[in-house]
């Protein structure tokens, strides 16, 4: 990777970060700094097997049923078919499926532990990715908050993919962030392999990163030096390392569907659930079921937001092929979405609002009652967690727009742009605070970067996201009110 003649001589300082007073210099270096993460990634794991132990005994909740439902038919037939609405990628029905092929029905406590285990990897990959941005103090603050942030927690003991995901994701980005920043690297070639090789195992795991990996390319191309042989190599030697391991699938799926699927295909009914007449968020519609079931009122988005101009459309049921399937369910999303220009820009806020509300699946959780049988599910430790799950958001979303403007790494700064911007426009599809995973350890990167001793800077465009931030939480309130005060009171 090239770099200017004086990027070398860069120091942290000049960066506007902190210096980093943890290195011994010289050959077999050792890095002192590592022991307080090391020491704060123990502490993290640790309290994620208490809430493990406490959460013991939990229902599956909605899509956690199809994971373990696939898994199993995976095993007895030695087949993974898709799930009609979708076709998830294989990574974790297979990984599942493993774990009950080994121990029978303990085997979704494997699985859990085993998540528990490998969210060690979120944590380090996310002090690590803090002390490269902003020094080791924002290392060591990115790891006290990552330890208590409970929305992560709870996908630890709960079977959704983000916590293998996350854990394959981060160590790709922290692979890449000091060539970016035009660091000159011995290993680069490697790092990048090892990063493609990293982000396409989070594939596996979770489709949405599918056009995120030709993003990324384009950020490498652009911060790789001069000539178009230099910015050339780094962007097609990623390219390459994300593409080989996923071509077996790619192949499989032309086998068994004739069509050339990446991975899986999810976007169809994605649009079916956002680009139609009909409001969802998966953070709210159980929560509004159940309420309903009892005879008290659902909760309501904002009035003008999202009432729809005209009947919404339906599945096209009678096309046999899932992949077909899909694509013409986006179809018909993008057609209803081009007849109602207006009502789409006014339910995207809607969206917008959704993707930033404080709310969780642990959230969910406590007011649907799943954890009423537990520990967590006592009147004192449902309400602290209940206060806990909302407080904590809230602060790492409006100190990260503070840490936003604060970045001091250029191609730290490209990238994360990236990130964000991609995955925010993956939300104006769909919408819930699960979409919201994959940027959240960014958040708590650029949250703690905000809490550092350098003054306050660019102070208007600060004031304008977190404005932007508070405008968006009052569309919401009317959700966020129903789900806080559902788990607040518990089941009825």
């Amino acid at each position: 990777m090239s770099t200017s003649p004086s990027a070398s001589r860069l120091t942290p300082e000049k960066l506007g970060g902190e210096p980093h007073q943890d290195r011994i210099a010289g050959p077999g270096a050792v890095d002192r700094g590592l022991t307080p993460l090391v020491l704060l990634c123990l502490v993290g794991v640790a309290l994620r097997l208490l809430f493990l132990w406490l959460a013991r005994g939990i229902d599956f909740v909605a899509d956690e049923g199809f994971y373990v439902q696939s898994a199993l038919s995976w095993n007895h037939y030695g087949f993974y078919g898709d799930q009609y609405r979708y076709l998830w990628p294989p990574g974790y029905p297979f990984f599942l499926s493993q774990c009950l092929a080994l121990l029978e029905e303990r085997g979704i406590l494997l699985a859990k532990l085993i998540q528990v285990l490998a969210s060690a990897s979120i944590g380090m990959s996310t002090m690590l990715i803090a002390r490269h941005v902003f020094g080791a103090r924002a290392a060591r603050l990115a790891g006290a908050i990552w330890c208590i942030y409970l929305p992560l927690i709870g996908f630890t003991h709960t079977l959704w993919t983000e916590t293998l995901f996350l854990a394959f994701f981060l160590p790709g980005v922290l692979l890449l962030l000091p060539l970016l920043d035009g660091d000159e690297h011995p290993a680069a070639a490697r790092r990048i392999l090892s990063a493609g090789i990293c982000f396409a195992a989070a594939l596996y795991l979770k489709q949405a990163l599918l056009l995120l990996i030709p993003v990324v390319a384009c950020v490498l191309f652009l911060r790789s030096g001069t000539g178009l042989g230099r910015r050339l190599w780094p962007a097609s030697l990623f390219l390459l390392a994300a593409a080989v391991p996923v071509l077996p699938w790619t192949l499989r799926n032309a086998e068994v569907y004739g069509r050339l699927v990446p991975m899986g295909s999810t976007l169809g009914e994605n649009a079916f659930r956002g680009l139609n007449a009909r409001y969802t968020s998966f953070d709210t519609v159980l929560v509004g079921a159940d309420m309903r079931a009892d005879g008290a009122s659902p909760p309501r988005p904002r009035a003008g937001l999202t009432e729809a101009p005209a009947p919404g459309w339906e599945r096209a049921e009678e096309i046999p092929n899932t992949i077909d399937r899909q694509g013409a369910g986006l179809e018909r999303g993008i057609e209803f979405a081009r007849a109602h220009p207006a009502w789409l820009a006014r339910s995207r806020v809607q969206k917008l609002a959704d993707w930033v509300a404080p709310l969780s699946f642990f959230l969910r959780h406590q007011a649907l009652g799943g954890y009423a049988d537990t520990g967590l599910g006592q009147p004192v430790v449902r309400r602290m967690t209940v206060i806990w799950a909302v407080v904590l958001p809230m602060f790492v979303l409006a100190f990260a727009v503070i840490g936003a403007a604060r970045i001091p790494r250029r191609g730290a700064g490209i990238l994360f742009g990236a990130l964000f911007s991609y995955f925010l426009l993956t939300a104006f599809v769909v919408s819930m605070s699960r979409f919201r995973m994959p940027i959240i350890p960014f958040c708590i990167v650029l949250a703690a970067g905000a809490m550092g001793k350098r003054p306050l800077t660019r102070p208007l465009p600060i004031a304008i996201g977190l404005s932007l931030l508070l405008a968006l939480w009052w569309v919401d309130l009317p959700l966020i009110g129903a789900v806080i005060g559902r788990a607040w009171g518990g089941p009825s």
